[in-house]
């Protein structure tokens, strides 16, 4: 059976795979959506610690897709299609958003965002302009975007189609008085941290948060190696630039280490690997998925997988035994083999009440 997914997998590639489709699969899909119910990655006001993103259950990044058309013109072809593991071919799709945003922006839709959130597993599209035209479009956006969901094999999601919320003009924090000394801190940051990078120091991402105006501490956050120990020479030099300035409130120096290889596994996972299968889980009604998530431990990766189903149902094991099947099958695949490695994992599948069932 494994030569002959082989075998299937090789003519896949041989005949329908291209590099404009590989550079599409590397790259990292990132995208705003402009509804706080759904799943984004929010730019913060500053560069800050914005690669210390937390993944959680209701924030990832979503990879959704168009498999090969081609693929479905013939029986041969169709046969081979079906053959390649459900997650496999999420993973070797053209991201469905992009798709989606292409249509409605072909046909002339003026569309803002589209993904989904985890809660509720409903995807959403949001619409820019009146809210005479949205009125207009919206009926006719749903239908399209469940017609995409649906081509895919999807049967577990719902579809929204929101209206672009629109921010009005209000205080500007780097122009306000109030938050004059966190402005003037952040200045401070931007040209002392990349005079001590080119001088060796260790230092990746920095910034930090507006304070609230009555707040008597500004912090500023700096994500450093875990291999760089001079702090105390990157804290000096940041008080010193502080010093020359007029700042009335106390400025404290959080260090943030992270171990550099770690760091790389965890990104490779966080990109490619877990938003395919979480897609993959919350798609599909056969995998009664409510929640997933991650954890990185020791070296480990814990995927988690929630489910609807109680612990003590007699048919628990049973999903719990397909979910992991499917799991394992894709992240022990040829596509995964440079990314996944030897890194280890742990599929740990919930119950509904969070109880784990393998």
């Amino acid at each position: 059976m494994e030569r002959e997914l082989k075998k299937i997998h090789e003519h896949y590639r041989k005949n329908y795979f291209n590099e404009e489709i590989a550079d599409r699969i590397k790259g990292k899909v990132h995208h705003d959506i402009r509804n706080a119910d759904m799943i984004q990655l929010e730019k913060k006001q500053r560069q800050s610690i914005a690669k210390r993103i937390s993944y959680v259950t209701a924030a990832c990044l979503v990879l959704f897709g168009l498999f090969i058309g081609s693929a479905f013109v013939s029986p041969a072809i169709a046969e081979v299609a079906s053959k390649i593991p459900f997650l496999n071919k999420i993973f070797e799709q053209k991201p469905i958003h992009e798709v989606l945003m292409e249509k409605l922006k072909d046909k002339g839709y003026d569309i803002s965002g589209a993904g989904y959130s985890v809660q509720g597993k409903t995807y959403h599209v949001t619409v820019k302009g009146s809210e005479e035209y949205y009125n207009q479009v919206k009926a006719e956006i749903k239908k399209i975007t469940e017609d995409v969901i649906s081509s895919r094999g999807y049967d577990d999601f719902k579809v929204e189609v929101g209206k672009e919320r629109t921010i009005e003009p209000g205080v500007n924090p780097a122009n306000d008085p109030k938050y004059r000394d966190s402005e003037l801190a952040f200045d401070v940051l931007k040209e002392v941290v990349p005079k001590l990078q080119q001088q060796g120091y260790k230092i990746h991402t920095y910034g930090g948060g507006y304070t609230a105006p009555n707040a008597k501490v500004i912090r500023l956050d700096l994500d450093i190696e875990d291999t760089e120990k001079r702090t105390d020479e990157i804290e000096k030099a940041i008080l010193e630039g502080i010093k020359k300035q007029d700042i009335k409130k106390e400025v404290t120096i959080k260090f943030h280490p992270f171990n550099v290889q770690k760091r790389e596994i965890e990104n490779r996972w966080t990109s490619d690997v877990l938003p395919v299968i979480w897609e993959g889980m919350l798609s599909k009604k056969e995998y009664k998925t409510k929640g997933v998530g991650y954890s990185y431990k020791k070296g480990t990766f814990n995927i988690l997988i929630t489910t609807t189903m109680d612990k003590s149902d007699n048919e628990a094991p049973e999903l719990a035994d397909k979910i992991e099947i499917v799991i394992h099958e894709f992240l022990q695949s040829e596509d995964l083999k440079d990314i996944v490695g030897d890194t280890p994992y742990k599929i740990v599948v919930r119950d509904k009440d969070g109880k784990d069932i393998n």
